[in-house]
């Protein structure tokens, strides 16, 4: 059985007659043949607190408590023990969000639930009341069908359209979990493209137009960050969505700053100065690879040659090994003092100019920037 811990916890349960279960997503993964990474369980014998307290000590792990819900996390694996939604498990399944996830398994091998949607490869809602419940669940059935390349069945995409506007009732930071689930799918251009038909691409994404080039970006399932980027670099409205939506300062710095490059490189690909390309690369080393490939994404959408798309993606992949990144740090406070420049505005200003240049390598040495700054400067 490929379900971390499985031996360990069908010991305990039999020999302790704790009536629990698998359930959710581990046992639909089970029944796929993929990993199983996080593993979902439920009790009916006893409280679920007991039970996580017993699979506690059976394996150490850190503890963490939610709302109806106990985490164990161990180095390898998380373990969710939650309260059961029922009297009995197949009560407990029918309170779940999709028919490839209300199954669970006995530690005796047994399913409990009908796993067709699993084997035909659809994504089902299960009951009326299941985005009214929880209208996170209407985001989360694109993030399977990115994750899993499943259909989502006509019914589901005609309810999700009718309740969509109910989106605004998740919370932000749930949304981007999401996000981030789903643009790392496989499937996440499959999936984005259903989200739009359905409409609520466009109750999140606040009007913003799904276009060509966004299709291709969430192709690379490079995750939610880099869709982001890739937004911001070719709508010019989509800044002020991505600075609402919730991102964290440093996650949205690095968004913003990829679709910066992103459009600094499609300009320099056009001038083809060398220097500025350096410079370009030493004031944005950690969005280099991201803003490459949204350029491309830009370039392809504005009808470049692939040929010459290619040519100057080689280029910069080249350029930045000419792009000195420790000789500019030795231009600091304390060697602009020994030269004479006073504390202040001039030193920031010196710095800010001598170190690119260094770095591109206009200025070859140490000893041609202090020249230079000499000549400029004092």
């Amino acid at each position: 059985m490929n379900v971390p811990f499985f031996s360990q916890l069908k010991a305990l349960v039999d020999e302790c007659g704790f009536r629990a279960y698998l359930v959710g997503g581990c046992v639909r993964d089970v029944l796929l043949k993929r990993s199983v990474a996080d593993v979902d369980l439920v009790c009916l014998s006893h409280d679920y607190k007991d039970f996580a307290s017993a699979v506690r000590v059976l394996l150490p792990s850190a503890w963490v408590e939610f709302k109806d819900n106990i985490r164990l996390v161990c180095p390898d694996a998380e373990l969710d023990i939650s309260k059961p939604r029922g009297k009995t498990i197949e009560e407990d399944l029918l309170m779940r969000d999709f028919t490839v996830n209300n199954l669970a398994m006995d530690f005796d091998g047994n399913i409990i639930g009908d796993p067709a949607d699993i084997y035909a490869g659809v994504i089902r809602h299960v009951g009326e009341s299941t985005f009214s419940d929880d209208p996170l669940r209407m985001l989360r059935a694109f993030r399977f069908q990115a994750q899993l390349g499943f259909v989502i069945a006509d019914e589901t995409m005609n309810k999700v359209s009718s309740e969509k506007t109910m989106i605004e009732r998740s919370a932000s930071e749930r949304i981007l979990q999401e996000f981030s689930k789903l643009f790392s799918g496989q499937y996440a251009g499959i999936a984005v493209c259903s989200m739009n038909e359905s409409g609520l691409y466009g109750e999140i994404f606040k009007g913003l137009k799904l276009s060509a080039a966004a299709v291709e970006a969430a192709k690379l399932s490079m995750g939610a960050e880099f869709f982001f980027a890739a937004l911001a670099a070719e709508q010019s409205d989509a800044k002020r969505f991505v600075e609402e939506i919730g991102l964290s300062h440093r996650s949205l710095k690095n968004v913003l700053r990829t679709a910066e490059l992103a459009g600094k490189l499609t300009a320099n690909s056009v001038e083809g100065d060398s220097f500025a390309l350096r410079r370009l690369i030493y004031e944005y080393p950690d969005e280099v690879r991201d803003a490459l490939h949204i350029y491309g994404l830009l370039a392809a959408r504005d009808k470049v040659e692939v040929w010459d798309i290619e040519t100057y993606v080689h280029r910069v992949m080249i350029e930045m090994g000419y792009v000195d990144f420790e000789t500019p740090m030795k231009i600091n406070g304390g060697l602009l003092m020994a030269m004479g420049v006073p504390a202040g505005r001039m030193m920031g200003e010196i710095i800010a100019d001598v170190r690119p240049k260094l770095a591109s390598r206009e200025l070859m040495t140490l000893e041609c920037a202090e020249k230079y700054i000499k000549d400029k400067y004092l």
